[in-house]
């Protein structure tokens, strides 16, 4: 593998990640904006996946390496077999490839961190561990808190395991020289923990970000028979209460004169199928053909997906996960330019205002969230002047050229704060290829 960081940078960023999916899976966008507002603020940065690779892979690059979007990777295996037993092995090799390349690499040390997006279990141990070793610093992602209680609200969240209590009292602490987090409550308990574990931790808020100009610049969805009817786009992760409560309101919205439909776009549907919520939609009233399941599908029609929406579904809770994030999908939305219909949970609150840029309903309330769908249909100008107003306020605040130079000045104190480190003053250009 002989990927080489740009020539023009003194300080590298190697991203280790794991899981499946990068980079299709909406979990991973935060990969690729950080990498690309490190890239274009002059800071080498390269992803290495532990996981499965998505697409089809050719024999003779059976590992797969590649750019997305300009953010190079490098995976360490190519499938994930069925088989449990086989399966385990897949990951054990790619352990092992992923631990040799961090040791081809510990020459960059002087001058590069690893950026760890792997926020619990053994692994999230075994690299920082690893680093430390190694003589990495470790800026360490936080875009959830995984030792969240179990609410009654949602009963698919598990309780936080022994080990990940563990985890979070002082050892992922006490290994990183830096923490990457998304929300302020984060941000609290981060500080918190670091005053008693590791009290010169470097800490720096990063609020989900977008490239704007993928969304804005994006055709809508050609235009269908069907499409005269307005249409609501949801996407995500396809969590059973998530998509339950938006067919429920559709059902709602429809018996109440109001006829819409719905498209899903998931790459993953967890415990459940299609057909499962066409039967929940059969049970709620709603006719056939009223949701459209496009699955999982390619960014330009993603893009196209949102633009071509009357509006963009985000429903929050109020729990720990929502109080605790900003999804990755927001910032895409308001982008799109289309209007966005959400609620009044965590940080969002600090930038959306109901009926100025967004449409803002309490957590959870069926009603609320109804009432502004049907606003947008019975008033597509204003949603549109609402829309609008969205894409103009993530412009201002998420997009990710608003924040190189912050983020830039973070990632080079927590290089610099290690005892291998160069100064950036004596650095030259030109450094060591990947």
């Amino acid at each position: 593998m002989n990927t080489a960081f740009s020539e023009s940078t003194t300080h590298q960023v190697i991203c280790v990640g794991s899981g499946r999916g990068f980079p299709l899976i909406g979990s991973t966008a935060r990969i690729v904006t950080v990498g690309k507002t490190l890239q274009a603020a002059g800071i080498g940065f390269l992803n290495l996946h532990l996981g499965p690779c998505p697409v089809p892979v050719s024999s003779r690059d059976p590992h797969r390496s590649g750019s997305y979007q300009g953010v190079r990777y490098e995976y360490m295996f190519a499938a994930a077999p069925e088989n449990a037993f086989a399966r385990s092995l897949a990951y054990l090799g790619g352990l092992a490839r992923i631990t040799v390349r961090l040791f081809q690499l510990r020459s960059l040390r002087r001058h590069a961190a690893v950026y760890l997006y792997i926020m619990d279990g053994s692994l999230c141990l075994y690299f920082g561990l690893l680093c430390r070793l190694l003589g990495f610093p470790v800026v360490q992602e936080m875009c959830e808190w995984y030792p969240a209680p179990a609410e009654a609200i949602d009963p698919t969240i598990k309780p936080p395991s022994r080990f990940t209590r563990w985890l979070y009292g002082k050892p992922i602490f006490r290994l990183a020289t830096g923490f990457l987090v998304i929300s302020k409550l984060i941000e609290r308990r981060v500080r918190e923990r670091a005053a008693r574990a590791n009290p010169r931790l470097l800490i720096h808020r990063l609020t989900s970000i977008v490239d704007s100009r993928r969304f804005i610049e994006a055709a809508a969805l050609p235009s269908r028979d069907s499409d005269t009817v307005p249409h609501f786009v949801w996407c995500g992760v396809g969590y059973v209460r998530d998509v339950r409560f938006i067919v429920r309101l559709l059902a709602l919205i429809n018996r109440e004169g109001h006829p819409c439909r719905l498209r899903i776009v998931s790459a993953n549907y967890l415990n459940w199928v299609p057909e499962d919520m066409r039967q929940y939609a059969r049970e709620q009233g709603l006719p056939e053909g009223a949701i459209e399941f496009m699955g999982r599908v390619d960014d330009r029609t993603l893009e196209g997906c949102y633009k071509s929406a009357t509006a963009l579904l985000l429903p929050l809770w109020d729990d720990d996960k929502s109080r605790t994030r900003i999804p990755n999908k927001l910032p895409e939305y308001l982008a799109a330019g289309r209007p966005v219909v959400t609620c009044k949970v965590g940080d969002l609150c600090d930038f959306l205002v109901d009926g100025v840029n967004a449409y803002v309903a309490e957590p959870g309330v069926d009603r609320e969230f109804a009432d502004r769908m049907i606003a947008v249909l019975v008033d597509p100008a204003r949603a549109d002047q609402i829309g609008a107003a969205g894409q103009q306020c993530c412009l201002d605040q998420l997009d990710f050229r608003a924040h190189c130079d912050a983020l830039r000045e973070f990632f080079v104190k927590c290089i610099e704060s290690s005892p291998h480190s160069v100064p950036s003053r004596v650095l030259k250009s030109g450094t060591a290829a990947l």
